[in-house]
C-alpha cells in the first residue's frame, strides 16, 4: 500500500507541475502570460486574460484534471485509508503552487485544489460543497476585492470549517489532514507578501 501511495504522490507532484496556463497560450496565442500579467501568475486567469476565454477554459480543464486524476487513481486502488493520502491530496497542489521544472515558480493552485476535492466525490461531497460555498460567500455577499485576499481569507475559513465537520464525523481524519496541507499551499501562495507584491505591480502599471 505505501509503495503505491508513493507512485501516486510522485504521480501527483508531476501532474501539478503541468502548467497548462503557462504553455497552452504558447502554443494556441504564441504568448508568455508570465511575463504580461502583473502577478507573472501562470494561472487560468490569466490565460484566459491574454489569450482568450477558448484557452483559459481548456486550462482550467486541464488544472482541474490534474487534481482529480491522483485523487481518483488512489480511491480506485482503496489507498484513501492509508497513512500517506493526505499527502497524495496535497500532491498535484504542491506540485503546480511549486512548480518543479522552473526554480519553484508555480501557479496559486486554486483549479487543481477543487480538481483534488472534485476527486474525491465518489466517498465524500461535503469538502467540495464547502469550499464552493465559501468562495461564493466571500465573493458576493461579503465581496472580498482582491483575489489574493478573497483566495487567502477562504482557504482559511475552509480549513476551519474543516475541522468542524472531521471532528462531526462527516470527514475523514484522512481527508481532513489533506486539506490541511493543500490549503497551507493554497495560502502561502496568496500570502500577504504576495498581495503586496501584485498591489505594488498594479500601481506601476497605472502610474
Amino acid at each position: 500500500m505505501i509503495l503505491n501511495q508513493l507512485m501516486i504522490i510522485i504521480g501527483g507532484l508531476l501532474c501539478g507541475s503541468l502548467l497548462f496556463g503557462s504553455f497552452l497560450p504558447r502554443i494556441f496565442k504564441k504568448i508568455d502570460v508570465t511575463e504580461l500579467a502583473e502577478d507573472h501568475n501562470p494561472g487560468t486567469a490569466n490565460a484566459m486574460k491574454y489569450a482568450g476565454v477558448p484557452v483559459g477554459i481548456l486550462c482550467l480543464i486541464g488544472d482541474i484534471f490534474k487534481g482529480v486524476l491522483p485523487i481518483h487513481l488512489a480511491l480506485h486502488l482503496g489507498l484513501e485509508t492509508g497513512s500517506l493520502f493526505p499527502l497524495v491530496m496535497a500532491a498535484p497542489v504542491f506540485g503546480h503552487a511549486y512548480y518543479l521544472f522552473h526554480h519553484g515558480k508555480g501557479g496559486k493552485a486554486i483549479a487543481v485544489s477543487f480538481g483534488v476535492l472534485i476527486g474525491l466525490l465518489p466517498v465524500n461531497s461535503d469538502l467540495l460543497a464547502l469550499l464552493c460555498f465559501l468562495y461564493i460567500l466571500n465573493s458576493t455577499l461579503l465581496r472580498i476585492n482582491h483575489h489574493t485576499r478573497r483566495t487567502r481569507i477562504t482557504f482559511i475559513c475552509f480549513t476551519v470549517c474543516a475541522t468542524a465537520l472531521m471532528l462531526l464525523k462527516r470527514v475523514p481524519t484522512e481527508f481532513w489532514l489533506g486539506v490541511l496541507l493543500l490549503s497551507w499551499v493554497v495560502i502561502h501562495k496568496n500570502s500577504l507578501k504576495q498581495e503586496g507584491k501584485e498591489i505594488t505591480a498594479a500601481e506601476e502599471v497605472f502610474n
